[in-house]
């Protein structure tokens, strides 16, 4: 479900969490109000003009446990698959569907030839899940001076 900028207060819960934030950007710390804010316009903006973005993902009964979506990547170039959920909806194989789920629709919906994620190399159960979700070990790479861990699926093979 997209969001709109009524869903500020949900998406400043998610982050924070400090050990939701650990291995993104900014890091083990609470996500400023202002970089709340921006991302929520992106979210929105990519929504609105390209019809993929970051999505916010609520459990049956309505109640917010995230977000996951795609967001377009120069570095190497692609849309990477990306996923952020709340420590009360950890362990419970919500990111493994939902990477799965995401995976299918992007290569029913898009004419792209490949799909990318990553996670820092420490984080093991992320990297679990894109496996899970089809994608294989592509290759290390830093991002912003963390030492990353990128897995792809191709077209062919999703």
């Amino acid at each position: 479900m997209p969001f709109t900028e009524d869903d500020f207060l949900k998406l400043q819960e998610l982050h924070s969490d400090p050990e939701v934030n650990r291995y993104l950007s900014p890091g083990p710390v609470i996500m400023s109000p202002e970089e709340v804010h921006q991302r929520l316009k992106n979210y929105a903006e990519d929504h609105v003009q390209s019809g993929i973005s970051k999505w916010k993902l609520e459990t049956l009964d309505g109640r917010f446990v995230g977000r996951a979506g795609f967001s377009w990547q120069s570095d190497p170039d692609g849309y990477e698959l990306g996923y952020s959920l709340k420590r009360s909806a950890w362990g419970r194989g919500y990111a493994t569907e939902i990477a799965s789920a995401l995976v299918a629709w992007f290569f029913d919906n898009t004419d792209q030839d490949h799909l990318i994620a990553y996670a820092v190399r420490e984080h093991g159960a992320s990297q679990k899940v894109m496996e899970k979700a089809g994608m294989r070990f592509w290759r290390d790479m830093d991002i912003n001076g963390l030492a990353c861990r990128f897995y792809r699926v191709d077209r062919a093979r999703a």
